[in-house]
């Protein structure tokens, strides 16, 4: 085989790879769309079970052990330990 044959293949091999992992990144970047959206609906979901009560809502996660101390000001909820509300949220 002559060189200047086998750096062409070489070529068309680096732009093969660079189509496949293009197109593994735009498969990777719907996957997180649709993970994305369906965390957004479930969110929704459980709001709406809540009544929109974002302080109930923020118990349950600190409950769940689901929620870090920096995001508890977003649900209104206190860093304390007495959070257990005997009123929990139903999911079915």
């Amino acid at each position: 085989m002559s060189k200047p044959n086998l750096e062409k293949l070489l070529q068309q091999k680096a732009e093969l790879d660079a189509r496949i992992q293009q197109t593994r990144n735009r498969e990777a970047a719907e996957e997180r769309k649709r993970d994305t959206r369906r965390k957004i609906l479930a969110g929704a979901y459980v709001s709406q079970l809540a009544e929109n009560d974002l302080k109930k809502i923020g118990k349950e996660l600190v409950a769940a052990g689901m929620l870090e101390p920096r995001d508890y000001a977003l649900f209104g909820v206190e860093n304390d330990s007495d959070n257990a509300d005997t009123d929990r949220l139903a999911l079915v």
